[in-house]
């Protein structure tokens, strides 16, 4: 399956669109949840930064667990980060320690070592420069921080579709597996290709085979 142009900045409608369909989307609303698990196992207190938020859903989450938590995500869109904030209204978390703000991810706004932890997801396949994302993103982790990032793998084994089959049903796995992969999606190999670069700088550098998502758990 090959990958279709990529679009690094959503406008409207679009984000709207993609807003309502992540919010409906089953494997998208558990992913967004278990990432959210998975980060407030690691830290309840600390700086993190949502590096291609979207709509901000995740950061709601990580808010709804970890209240002492200050949530940062960006966005390269004005329209999503506009959303983002709307739906931190909605949820009145305007308050709450999250906040969103238009920005490049290979140019972030933020100081030397400001966050302890970086996370983003589904938003690698859109960086039109993933290495100087990701050098950025190491600039700004604290010594020692994580990032953690996350995407939907394009080239899965028969049987890991088999089990997104059993789980979500033909018609939503068919929709996840060959229309949202057309475009929203990486391959290891690509994978492989970004963690290769010399600009990225950290220390440590794990693949994990989550199934139908993969994670680049980097350490500074």
């Amino acid at each position: 399956m090959k990958k279709l142009l990529k679009i690094e900045s959503i406008p409207n409608p679009g984000a709207r669109v993609y807003s309502w369909l992540a919010r409906k989307s089953p494997p998208l609303r558990y992913l967004c949840k278990e990432v959210a698990e998975e980060i407030i196992t690691k830290t309840s207190s600390g700086r993190i930064l949502d590096a291609g938020t979207g709509p901000g859903y995740l950061p709601l989450e990580i808010v709804k667990r970890a209240p002492d938590l200050e949530i940062i995500g960006i966005d390269i869109s004005p329209a999503m980060v506009e959303i983002a904030r709307k739906n931190a209204e909605n949820k009145g978390f305007s308050d709450r320690g999250v906040r969103f703000q238009r920005a490049d991810a290979a140019n972030l706004p933020f100081e030397d070592g400001y966050f302890d932890l970086v996370v983003s997801t589904l938003s690698l396949h859109h960086w039109l420069r993933p290495a100087e994302c990701i050098k950025e993103i190491h600039r700004v982790l604290k010594t020692n921080g994580e990032a953690w990032i996350y995407d939907i793998r394009r080239d899965t084994t028969k049987e890991i579709n088999a089990e997104v089959i059993s789980r979500y049903g033909r018609f939503l796995a068919f929709l996840f597996l060959n229309i949202v992969r057309a475009h929203s999606s990486v391959t290891l190999r690509e994978i492989e290709e970004i963690l290769s670069s010399p600009e990225i700088g950290f220390s440590r550098k794990n693949v994990v085979d989550k199934g139908v998502i993969i994670k680049l758990q980097l350490v500074k």
